[in-house]
């Protein structure tokens, strides 16, 4: 794809999501920093979107170490964002301006409402390929776990797609974690029961 065509398509997608019920009604909103070098939709606007909203959280990764250990911490402004090796993705630091820690997700009382994913490729039945580091498999393990263990709802996965990461079958392996809903330039699509549910409202 062109950087022309990629950046089409991440328009046609944000545009969907931001006029979606889930978004708007999402009081804490997960969203990756897409990373221009491994050719990722862009979330730009959906990140500022958020920023904007006096009503809502807006949460954005943060990679611990090479053991694929992640977190989503609170974002506040941009202007909180530095470069990490080694493909200068953005990301937050630990502390808030003040030096006090950041709003950690795996901590918070309530789980997210909702979280954005990148991806390598996706099937229609929501099957996901990552990028081998396992970080987004961990991280929606503990989120699983703390909503199970408190009664609270797991956050909607929904996933942002060019169409040529689409694909007939994604391999998966028992730790994979499949998605709600796969948004791409042509719209949302439901790809579980929560995910349809989540269309329908």
């Amino acid at each position: 794809m062109s950087a022309e065509d990629m950046q089409g398509e991440s328009s046609a997608i944000a545009e969907h999501i931001l006029n979606s019920s889930y978004f708007q009604s999402s009081k804490r909103l997960g969203i990756y920093l897409h990373c221009a070098a491994l050719r990722e939709v862009d979330t730009s606007l959906l990140v500022d979107a958020a920023l904007i909203r006096g009503d809502a959280k807006c949460y954005v990764p943060l990679v611990l170490d090479q053991a694929s250990n992640m977190r989503l911490l609170h974002l506040e402004s941009r202007e909180g964002l530095t470069a990490g090796p080694p493909y200068h993705i953005l990301e937050p630091s630990q502390s808030y301006p003040d030096g006090s820690p950041r709003e950690d997700v795996l901590e918070m009382s309530e789980p997210l409402d909702l979280l954005l994913m990148p991806g390598l490729a996706f099937d229609w039945r929501g099957h996901r390929c990552g990028r081998g580091g396992g970080y987004y498999d961990k991280f929606l393990s503990l989120c699983h776990e703390r909503a199970a263990r408190s009664h609270k709802k797991s956050p909607l996965l929904v996933a942002l797609a060019f169409r040529a990461q689409m694909v007939e079958e994604v391999p998966i392996a028992e730790n994979d974690r499949g998605v709600d809903v796969i948004v791409t330039p042509e719209g949302p699509t439901a790809v579980s029961a929560a995910g349809a549910a989540a269309l329908q409202s």
